[in-house]
């Protein structure tokens, strides 16, 4: 079952442009972004709701794909990553992929959350971010 939502982040301007499917699988919930732009407003807008969505359904494990046209600007990534860790993600095992984001940026993405006490991993492939998700179900953190 697949639920979409529009984006529903308030903008000065304008209303960022997304579409966000959450799918629930037995052991974790599958989140797929799709959209015309990569920008903070988007990124900001669909952590949120994935925040709600897990936050409403006990959600222990998170895969997140991102298939956003164009590339974040680097000078956003921090604000980005502020962003999730005021959203609770600390108590989820998350698995992030990005098929076309600078490889250089995610890996300082995942480096700084995971200084923030996120459990959480970027990956170009998403059967190798389900494979590490899952691979180890009693590994420390906060996935039961």
């Amino acid at each position: 079952m697949s639920r979409r939502h529009r984006g529903r982040y308030r903008a000065p301007m304008q209303t960022p442009s997304y579409t966000l499917a959450l799918e629930p699988h037995p052991d974790y919930l599958r989140a797929h972004v799709t959209g015309p732009e990569d920008t903070v407003e988007v990124s900001i807008a669909y952590w949120s709701e994935i925040a709600a969505a897990c936050h409403a359904g006990g959600v222990r494990r998170l895969l997140v794909v991102e298939e956003l046209a164009g590339r974040a600007a680097p000078s956003e990534m921090a604000e980005v990553v502020d962003g999730l860790l005021q959203l609770g993600f600390r108590d989820i095992v998350v698995a992030y992929v990005d098929a076309t984001e600078d490889a250089s940026l995610l890996v300082a993405a995942e480096i700084r959350v995971q200084q923030h006490g996120v459990v959480g991993r970027v990956f170009r492939r998403e059967d190798e971010a389900v494979r590490w998700l899952l691979a180890d179900r009693d590994r420390p953190g906060p996935a039961v």
